[in-house]
């Protein structure tokens, strides 16, 4: 894995998804068996990221993974695009372990930082290309999704584009219908978790998730900088969507 290289952070605060990192490092196992059975819709996504990439560069890029997590998606999505390096940041040692074997054969330099997402965006001067977040930013509060949403348009530079993957209410929908919603839909489409391994899904999500609605997805990012933002996937289930940032 010569191409491969991890780093080390010192934490500079306190961690503001603590309690989602702590939950998601016990439910990794469970986590997986959703991803293997594309309970979360990864074969289309990866499917659509990659297409994306295609048309939206023709010369090599820059990508910023947040929240990356094993990297399993990218092993697929980001095989054939022109992605030159990826940086992939993640507060879980044993994920980035994961990534590091996963992304170990494609041919761009990868760079994996354990460090905690938020704080790593809030002091980054490195420019990307492309940027990309997978279901983590709904773990935050209104107020820091948009900090964070502002850290990453400043790492989007003059011309880069950023697509954000996550769970969104229906109209008029809160996050008590949500959770009602949730619970009644997904426990009988998630049919492959056991009673347990559903217990820790639900209890990850009736503490850690704080969806918005596809309307505030998008303001967020118009409010955070993004000249254009405009809703490109939706999942079979209507529970999670990609948005798409360009500057």
């Amino acid at each position: 894995m010569v191409n491969v290289h991890i780093h080390e952070f010192q934490p500079a605060g306190a961690v503001v998804d603590a309690a989602a990192l702590g939950q998601f490092q016990e439910q990794w196992a469970t986590y997986r068996k959703l991803v293997d059975s594309n309970c979360l819709s990864h074969a289309q996504v990866g499917g659509l990221l990659q297409d994306s990439l295609n048309d939206a560069f023709t010369g090599d890029i820059s990508f910023l993974d947040i929240a990356c997590g094993d990297a399993s998606m990218m092993k697929t999505a980001l095989r054939g695009t022109k992605v030159r390096h990826y940086h992939g940041i993640d507060l879980s040692q044993p994920a980035l372990e994961l990534a590091a074997r996963n992304l170990a054969a494609l041919p761009f330099e990868v760079d994996l930082d354990h460090r905690d997402f938020v704080e790593a965006m809030m002091q980054r001067p490195e420019h990307a290309d492309a940027i990309w977040c997978s279901l983590s930013i709904h773990h935050l509060q209104v107020h820091d999704k948009l900090a964070l949403m502002k850290a990453i348009r400043g790492a989007a530079g003059d011309e880069g584009t950023f697509m954000l993957y996550e769970p969104t209410l229906m109209p008029g929908e809160n996050r008590a219908g949500f959770l009602d919603r949730f619970q009644r839909v997904n426990k009988r489409l998630w049919n492959v978790l056991t009673d347990d391994e559903w217990d820790q899904i639900w209890h990850h999500v009736a503490t850690c998730d704080f969806p918005e609605s596809p309307e505030v997805w998008l303001e967020l990012g118009r409010e955070a900088g993004f000249a254009q933002a405009r809703q490109v996937f939706v999942d079979p289930t209507d529970f999670f969507r990609i948005f798409r940032y360009e500057v």
